[in-house]
């Protein structure tokens, strides 16, 4: 059997050593946003911070010293900070970030750290000083980021991408002993020329070491068949059901299909057999994904370069299972994975191979944003220009396309595994802010079909061309110089017709998307267009989501999702779709969007963390890791490159991290229906 690491052990794990406060004024202390901030006497330093509301980076800046400009944090290796939550029932989330340089100089550098507790708690928050001197690569090299520890211009606490209504006490905290503690790692990486190669036939980082780097096919090859013995010997949890619902929890009505109910006051989804559900998922479940770039790269690799690309994981998959063609073991490997680990769906973007064995629910993509469609040319924004006929006609026949050429998506219609759908991935309907996506479309030529349906409309409006005038403030001749027209007018009447279309176009896109779904498969899910956090908090995409969405869908890149949602926000089941925490330990150049500590049992502490808040959420019916594998070490097509992953490139599991999802899965269904924020999850 799998030992499972309690949450005892793992903060246990995290210790520090040999620390040094910093001394800390109240000279020092600079309010951001709403905060009240104040600091306590005696030391080492206390400062209390409480806000209502979290915009403007609410939270509170340290200043170097009276009469320095700097902090020097270059002799010590992690800065740390005792945090306590001091709220009686409302989870925190807060993120620690050090700044060199500045923007005008180009010199600008900054990293964080992040954290989350529950009411009461307290923990240590801890952030890996990067130094310039040892964390800095060749020119070219896309190496970590750094920071010139020497010159640390400011030290923040704030709740980073702000995605909280207002509320009463939202945030109330206390940190202690801001300090540094241990000594700078050593250097490990050579200078110069000699820094090549550093990348070795694995595709790791050459100049660092860790337990579990491998350093032989043997390695590879003996390392499996430890994980299949394990595997073999694990049991799925035994409150599950054959889809992984609450085979003992209550039982509501059966339909054969997956669907959402408010049940007690929470929303949850349930299972084809009527039990309740909370789809515990991982993104990007394939075998061999972003292989790495190698043309004008020859020099990075430790092995002669013969193709333009390195695609280490099909390469150490190969040599793990011992043939080229191990795709069917290793998504059989996969799906024990998946259980032992307490996984119960197949989040987006999960292979097909997978999927066809009809072992687990899964979601599924039916498109990404398709820069082939019709755009507003006015605009940069990645979004359509819904009133194209090339767009409608697009997604009247999308389901039956998408079946056509894949074969888990002709499966999906009548299988009761699948969950439902997503259409495209954090698109920008151009409302973030001041609402622009009038101004592209009044900017886009005549031939336009959004500028052509938004002129009709104002025919209907306004009649003539002259009380149209009126209300925009402007001169045009007739109606066809308002469709030639290419600058968008600043006058109240134009924004509140602008305002009009937008919640048109708006309107517009989710219909589409869901009648391209529930004419084919009427019982299936559909799962919303997955927003970034700050867009699934705006009314105009809510409201629209609520009409038209069975689930909405949101991606948060931040350590707690407890307090998304207010008494504003529409009633219905939301879906986490991507999540994620790193640290750097394994030679990786990048932690994450969602950086979180110094040791993989912080990230698994922040993993337990993110879902009892989520469990506690009485919106929330699932979240989906982003995603199963970390990227790769100089990054994939965009560029981005993070030690994200549920494996590495060797595909070697995180063991912290597979447990605490595993004592996640056994729990949750107990824990959402308890319903308050403990730190056990048993």
């Amino acid at each position: 059997m799998i030992k499972v690491l309690t949450l005892a052990s793992l903060l246990a794990a995290v210790a520090t050593a040999g620390a040094a406060s910093l001394s800390i004024s109240s000279e020092q202390l600079e309010k951001k946003g709403s905060a009240k901030v104040e600091l306590s006497s005696g030391k080492p330093a206390q400062i209390s911070i409480r806000f209502d509301d979290p915009g403007w980076d609410s939270g509170v800046i340290v200043r170097p010293p009276a009469g320095e400009k700097f902090w020097d944090l270059s002799g010590s290796r992690v800065l740390a900070v005792d945090v306590e939550n001091k709220s009686a029932d409302k989870q925190l989330r807060l993120t620690m970030q050090i700044t060199s340089g500045t923007k005008e100089e180009k010199t600008l550098h900054r990293v964080n750290s992040g954290i989350a507790l529950n009411p009461g708690e307290k923990r240590t928050l801890n952030l890996l000083i990067p130094h310039r001197e040892l964390h800095a690569a060749p020119q070219g090299v896309p190496g970590p980021r750094f920071v010139d520890s020497d010159k640390i211009s400011m030290i923040e606490f704030f709740i980073q991408w702000p995605f909280e209504s207002k509320q009463k006490d939202l945030a109330d905290y206390r940190l202690s002993d801001l300090r540094v503690t241990g000594e700078p790692d050593k250097i490990t990486a050579p200078a110069g020329d000699a820094f090549f190669p550093y990348i070795d036939i694995y595709g790791q980082y050459m100049h660092s070491d860790w337990p579990e780097k491998i350093h032989s096919d043997d390695d590879l090859k003996k390392a499996h068949a430890k994980e299949l013995a394990e595997l073999n010997a694990s049991k799925r949890p035994a409150e599950w059901n054959r889809f992984g619902g609450w085979a003992n929890g209550p039982l509501l009505k059966s339909t054969g299909n997956f669907r959402t109910e408010k049940y007690k006051g929470k929303w949850w989804m349930v299972d084809p057999e009527g039990r309740l559900f909370i789809s515990h998922g991982i993104d990007v479940l394939h075998a061999s994904t972003d292989a790495t770039r190698t043309q004008d790269h020859e020099k990075w690799f430790s092995f002669p370069v013969t193709s333009w690309t390195a695609p280490f994981t099909d390469w150490n998959l190969a040599k793990k299972y011992g043939k080229k063609d191990y795709a069917s073991d290793f998504y059989d490997t996969l799906a024990k994975r998946l259980e032992s680990w307490g996984i119960n769906t197949i989040g987006d973007w999960g292979k097909a191979d997978l999927i066809m064995k009809g072992r687990m629910p899964y979601t599924l993509q039916l498109t990404d944003f398709n820069d082939k469609m019709p755009k507003i040319e006015g605009s940069k924004l990645k979004f359509y220009d819904v009133f194209d006929p090339a767009y409608i006609s697009r997604m009247k026949t999308l389901m039956k396309t998408e079946a056509a050429s894949r074969p888990e998506v002709a499966k999906s219609i009548n299988d009761p595994l699948c969950i439902g759908y997503f259409i495209d991935n954090e698109l920008n309907f151009g409302n973030r802010g001041r609402q622009v996506l009038g101004d592209a479309v009044i900017k886009s030529p005549a031939k336009q079909a959004s500028k052509q349906e938004w002129v009709k409309d104002l025919k209907a409006k306004y009649s003539t061309i002259k009380k149209f005038n009126d209300a925009w403030s402007t001169a045009y001749a007739d109606w066809d110089a308002v469709l030639a027209a290419t600058e968008a007018p600043d006058s109240k009447g134009f924004k509140a017709d602008s305002d009009v279309f937008f919640l048109k176009t708006v309107d517009q896109y989710f219909r589409l998307c869901r009648d391209s779904i529930k004419t084919v498969a009427p019982n299936r899910l559909y799962l919303g267009c997955r927003f970034i956090s700050t867009d699934a908090v705006r009314k105009a995409l809510y409201d629209a989501s609520l009409k038209y969405c069975d689930v909405l869908t949101v991606n948060v890149y931040a350590h707690s999702t407890a307090n998304l949602t207010n008494d504003k926000f529409p009633d219905m089941p939301v879906l986490i779709g991507e999540f994620h925490f790193g640290i750097l330990d394994r030679g990786m150049f990048s932690a994450s969007l969602a950086p979180t500590g110094i040791t993989q049992a912080e990230r698994a502490v922040a993993y337990t963390r993110f879902l009892q808040g989520a469990l506690s959420n009485p919106h929330i019916v699932g979240t989906h890791w982003f995603q199963f594998r970390d990227q790769p070490l100089t990054g994939r097509w965009d560029g981005e490159g993070y030690q994200i992953g549920f494996v590495d490139v060797a595909d070697t599991p995180y063991v912290e991290l597979t447990q605490a999802a595993r004592e996640v899965g056994e729990n949750m269904y107990e824990y959402r229906m308890h319903g308050k924020l403990v730190n056990d999850m048993r």
